[in-house]
């Protein structure tokens, strides 16, 4: 005679019932959430939670992972329908699909959630800066306005998003990023967009920072100089002692006499 598995004997029973209205209805809310499956329609089960909240819910697996395709309130849908629903769900997964995964997917089409993820990869391969653009975009863009429809996005939710943000810098930061991704949907007809909502927004006037080096961090440049080469190194001493602007200093070469004068070239 078989014996049992002492495994098997640990496993949970399946709680499952011929599920009707009145069965749903009634069920009890407990500590934590569970499930009731229906013994008629393979994959429907009844989920309750600790509030009392109760949904149908379809189950089924998909290349060896479990998903769930919720179909809504228990309450709301009557048991003969929500078998129904079940049904063409489970025939969606008869036919090689996966309802829960495109269904997720379609969710998130044309949102500007969607919009930045594309972005972001096509951004990753021409463009070195895009990962600080990112994190622009994730902290003050994406909570706004992720869930929004791009094409939908307009002028006033620009001026809002820049008024929310305090930093000016920041704020014209942000949307500079954002009207990148915009200005790239447009030209690549993505999403639907076809205007740039961030395009000629005001941007916040800010003041130009100026660095002064003290007297004891001049030498620690100074010495660093020597190591970029000789030409490159008089001229980068040049620009700190005279502040002259990098793109208008030049090296030049010394002429046959030995005497400065020779030919010049940008560095």
């Amino acid at each position: 005679m078989l014996q049992r598995s002492p495994i098997a004997k640990l496993r949970p029973v399946p709680n499952k019932h011929r599920l009707n209205d009145r069965l749903v209805s009634d069920l009890q809310p407990r500590s934590k959430a569970f499930l009731v499956w229906d013994t008629v329609q393979p994959g429907l089960v009844v989920q309750v939670q600790p509030t009392g909240h109760r949904s149908f819910i379809v189950v089924y697996n998909r290349h060896g992972r479990t998903r769930w395709y919720h179909l809504g309130n228990a309450l709301a849908i009557r048991v003969a329908e929500a078998r129904k629903l079940a049904n063409a769900v489970m025939y969606q997964v008869a036919q090689g699909k996966d309802p829960a995964a495109e269904r997720k997917a379609s969710r998130h089409a044309g949102t500007f959630e969607d919009l930045a993820t594309r972005y972001r990869k096509y951004a990753e391969t021409k463009n070195k800066s895009w990962k600080a653009t990112g994190k622009l975009i994730k902290r003050y863009v994406l909570p706004s306005w992720g869930k929004l429809l791009a094409a939908e996005i307009s002028r006033g939710d620009a001026n809002a998003l820049m008024a929310d943000i305090t930093a000016k810098v920041t704020a014209n930061q942000v949307m500079a990023s954002a009207s990148a991704i915009f200005s790239w949907a447009i030209r690549k007809e993505i999403g639907g967009v076809k205007i740039n909502p961030c395009h000629n927004i005001e941007r916040n006037q800010t003041r130009k920072r100026t660095r002064i080096l003290s007297d004891s961090e001049l030498p620690l440049f100074w010495k660093k100089f020597d190591s970029v080469g000789l030409m490159r190194s008089r001229a980068l001493m040049t620009i700190l002692l005279t502040g002259q602007r990098p793109e208008k200093s030049a090296t030049c070469g010394p002429n046959t006499s030995g005497m400065a004068g020779g030919k010049c070239r940008d560095i």
